[in-house]
Order: C-alpha cells, then structure tokens, then sequence
C-alpha cells in the first residue's frame, strides 16, 4: 500500500515537473505568445527576432523596432528604406534631400537659379520667350527662343471693332473673307490677336479682347479655315497704336479696338 501511494506521489511530481517546464519554455520558436518567448529563445537572440507578432517571433513590431531611421519594419522584417538620405549627398545626380528623401531637384522656381526656371522637378534655363508678344516685331516665338515669322505672300489685315462689343461689323467681313482666303490658300497657321482701347479695368479689357479674338476664329472657321491653325490670345489694352486718355477722340480710340494676325 506503501509502494503504492509512493509511486503515485512521485508520479505526481514528475508530470507536474514536466508541466512546469513545458509551461516555462513557451512554444516551439519560432511560434510565441509573448516577447518573452522570443527573447529567451537562443535562435531569437541569434536571429535578433525579439518580438512577437501575430503568434510569431519577428524582427520587428513598428518602425521604432528597427532602431535605425533608415529602415522600415515590414511585415515584421526591418528593410531599409528606399530613397532615404540625410543629407544631399546621399541622392543620386541633382535630387535634393527633403524630409530624409531624396527628391526632385526643385519643386518651384525659387529653388532655382536667377537664369533658370523649375520645369519637371529640374531646373533648366529660362526660355527666351513663353509666347509671340515676348519677341520683336516680325518674330514669332517656338519652343522657347525667338525665331523670324514666316512670311505670307498674301496680306492678313487688322479688323476694327464697335465700343465694348466683339460682334464682327458688316463692313469687316470683306476683310475677314480675304484673311480666310489667305490663310487657306497658303495654309498658314495664324494668332488672332485680340486687343481693346484703354477705357475701362485692365482685367475686363483683357477679357474683351479675348471675346473678340474668338468671335473672329469663329468666323474664319465658318468660311473652312481648320481651327487647329488658328489660336487667340488677348492684351487688352497693353499694346495701344494710340495713346488717347479717358477722354480721348472717338476717332483715336477707335484705331485700338482691334484683332490683329501674327503668322506663326
């Protein structure tokens, strides 16, 4: 009976020896419950995974895991990160260092020097002109320099509006006709220049002479001239022929109220 309740009680203690440690060691590595698991384990110290993540001993938990601000925990893995730099001499070719990335060399023309403009993230010289009014007279600007215009064997003449109106007068369809002639027959590709008297706000002569522009497009589309060969642009009243004042002649203001061709 002795023997008996001996073998028992050791029994006892042996599983609940074997039960401590099974408890005590935690599951299997890589598999864990807590960081404590990881931790302990030699392979996890060895393979410096210290955490546990979603049952699993992984390097990293966030960011701040990784101990180093050039690497990024993903998926449990620290990675370094793409296009991160301290400072400028960490990106290749011109990019900047902005917010520890590298980037595009400049995001706005102040980035750049006085003789260059920010275009696509770069910063390139500054183009002699943006459109014809930038050039002399007889030039036409493409692609950024001044060239001499084409020269058209038939005449594009300017036609003249009423006071603050861009309807085309009866006695300007003449004209147009013949522009339109022109223009087809040479196939030419023209801007339509719309421009205004100095009355009234910079801003609202600008628009005015914008109205006019497209009301004379319009026309010349009418009579068969492609609209891909014509553009508008407006300067109001920033190119007078004559300077009348507010209370200048009818006559003198009439000579500003106009659309003109420029050849391109």
């Amino acid at each position: 009976m002795k023997l008996k309740q001996s073998v028992l009680k050791y029994g006892f203690l042996l599983l609940t020896a074997l039960l401590f440690l099974q408890i005590g060691c935690g599951p299997d590595y890589p598999k864990c419950e807590t960081d404590d698991h990881c931790i302990d384990s030699e392979q996890g110290q060895s393979e410096d995974r210290l955490y546990c993540v979603n049952g699993l001993c992984q390097q990293c938990r966030t960011d701040e895991s990784c101990g180093d601000p050039s690497l990024e925990c993903n998926a449990g893995v620290c990675e370094q990160i793409i296009g991160y730099c301290a400072s400028v001499s960490d990106c290749p070719g011109n990019q900047k260092c902005r917010d520890n990335r590298c980037g595009s060399e400049c995001l706005s023309n102040d980035e750049c020097s006085g003789d260059q403009i920010c275009d696509g993230g770069n910063c390139v010289a500054k183009p002699e002109c943006s459109s014809n009014g930038d050039c002399a007279d007889g030039q036409n600007c493409d692609n950024g320099q001044c060239v001499a215009a084409p020269v058209a064997t038939c005449q594009l003449e300017t036609v003249y509006f009423d006071y603050d109106a861009s309807a085309i007068k009866s006695n300007e369809r003449n004209t147009l006709n013949a522009n339109a002639q022109c223009i087809k027959d040479e196939n030419l590709s023209v801007e339509v220049v719309g421009n205004a008297d100095e009355r009234g706000t910079t801003e609202y002569n600008i628009a005015l002479g914008e109205r006019r522009a497209n009301s004379v497009k319009a026309y010349l589309k009418r009579l068969g001239v492609n609209s891909n060969s014509v553009d508008t642009i407006s300067y109001g009243d920033q190119r007078l022929v004559r300077q009348c004042g507010e209370q200048g002649a009818e006559s003198c203001h009439q000579q500003n109220r106009r659309v003109e061709f420029n050849v391109r």
